[in-house]
């Protein structure tokens, strides 16, 4: 089967309807995942559907196992999913379950909005200084873009070498 890329197009959503906005899909012979922007709510939502012939058919989505395999990677790869929720499954299905040891180095996979208001862009770097539980979340310190001291949720972060 082939596989279908697409994505926002100059900020626009791909397709737009009464109900939502289509903001990223991925599709294989007609299966396809997508992201959508709820018109009522502003919510992002995940919907798996068929297509056929360019038209949304009104019946379940059912796959071979091997095949809601690639078409989950492709999505994954096409930013369908958000780094949050890749970042939960990876943690729920055990890859990257060991908790990130204290003094390591880690960077933010997106910004992180703080109680004081400000907030830190996506990448910025810091130190962990506290592992909660089992590493569900951090505390991590950081220095630039100014110094700040978060609790940051494991998917949110990612170990680097220290520089």
């Amino acid at each position: 089967m082939a596989i279908v890329y697409r994505t926002v197009m100059e900020g626009r959503p791909m397709r737009s309807t009464r109900y939502a906005d289509e903001i990223a899909s991925a599709d294989e012979g007609g299966a396809r995942i997508e992201r959508l922007r709820i018109r009522a709510t502003g919510a992002d939502e995940i919907r798996f559907s068929w297509w056929k012939d360019g038209r949304f058919q009104a019946r379940p989505l059912d796959l071979p196992e091997d095949d809601l395999l690639r078409l989950l990677r492709k999505a994954i790869d096409e930013g369908v999913f958000s780094e949050v929720f890749v970042g939960n499954l990876r943690r729920m299905l055990g890859a990257g379950a060991e908790a990130i040891p204290e003094h390591s180095m880690v960077r933010l996979s997106s910004s992180l909005a703080l109680k004081d208001g400000r907030r830190l862009p996506e990448g910025a770097r810091g130190a962990v200084v506290f592992v909660h539980g089992d590493g569900e979340a951090y505390e991590v310190e950081f220095v630039e873009p100014f110094h700040a001291v978060a609790t940051v949720p494991a998917p949110s972060v990612s170990r680097i070498a220290a520089a």
